[in-house]
């Protein structure tokens, strides 16, 4: 605790508790590689067909037997997940208050905010702060692994991704700065579309926001 903890209320006088409901929210974490190879050598046994496409590619691509172009898939892994701790899964405070500033930026490019008119992004990173380091997914482990073939610079391999279905998602926001409940409100509407978490691009972590409210 902060020996200057009497005057955080001061401060930083509203305090929000906010909790998102993430449809499917993707891990963006680089896992342990041994987790990847393993991943890809049960797919391959049971013959997936996203496997089979990515080694029917690469032996075209390089004019190399199956089992090469296996072992060649396998080097080419690609595995992102989400850390752990002793409550199970979760993401980084970080990351929310990422969207928070991506949201606010989308919503208004151009506007000027407080006393200094500061841009939208350099505002809200300084004014607008989750509380949390670590926010809970209240689960022990993800729902599954999303799978796709992708190219990189290394060659053509595969992308899996841990997911988590129905996330409830929930922390606290604190800001020095009166913002309207109109504000708030676009800035949320804003956030829900354009997601939370990884691979928002494949259409992951769009959620809605079911509680906001001021609890300072």
């Amino acid at each position: 605790m902060s020996v200057f903890d009497k005057y955080r209320a001061k401060a930083y006088p509203y305090l929000f508790a906010a909790t998102l409901h993430v449809g499917r929210i993707a891990g963006g974490t680089p896992s342990d590689p041994r987790v990847a190879e393993n991943w890809i050598r049960t797919k391959l046994a049971a013959g997936d067909d996203l496997i089979r496409e990515a080694v029917a590619e690469i032996m075209a691509e390089r004019g190399i037997s199956a089992d090469a172009a296996a072992d060649e898939l396998a080097r080419n892994k690609h595995l992102n997940g989400f850390r752990r701790d002793d409550q199970g899964l979760y993401i980084e405070g970080r990351q929310v208050k990422a969207g928070i500033k991506e949201a606010a930026n989308v919503r208004w490019p151009k506007d000027r905010w407080g006393p200094s008119k500061k841009g939208t992004r350099a505002f809200f990173a300084e004014h607008v702060f989750v509380q949390e380091d670590h926010i809970a997914l209240g689960v022990a482990s993800p729902s599954g692994v999303a799978q796709r073939f992708v190219h990189t610079w290394r060659g053509s391999g595969i992308q899996l991704e841990e997911y988590v279905d129905d996330a409830k998602v929930s922390f606290t926001v604190a800001t020095d700065h009166v913002f309207s409940e109109e504000e708030w409100a676009l800035l949320w509407l804003t956030g829900e579309q354009q997601g939370i978490g990884a691979s928002r691009s494949q259409g992951f972590g769009r959620y809605e926001v079911i509680r906001w409210e001021r609890i300072r």
